[in-house]
């Protein structure tokens, strides 16, 4: 049986983690950014949807991954 770690990510899997990676970055700049900005932190901010939309492609990355052996 192969387990999960012996496994090499297709290219796809490889093009979600780069988003993923990308999506992070964006989403620490503007925690940074928005420090101290009540508004930067209030639902539906631009951060929050960053954040949100890392957390979507870490886990779609992670079930691309998982599908190759």
């Amino acid at each position: 049986m192969t387990t999960h770690w012996l496994r090499r990510p297709g290219p796809g899997t490889w093009a979600m983690i780069a988003l993923t990676g990308a999506l992070a970055v964006v989403a620490v700049v503007l925690h940074f950014v928005g420090q101290g900005d009540p508004e930067a932190s209030a639902p539906g901010s631009l951060r929050n949807v960053f954040v949100f939309a890392t957390f979507v492609s870490g886990f779609i990355t992670y079930f691309t991954a998982r599908g190759r052996s």
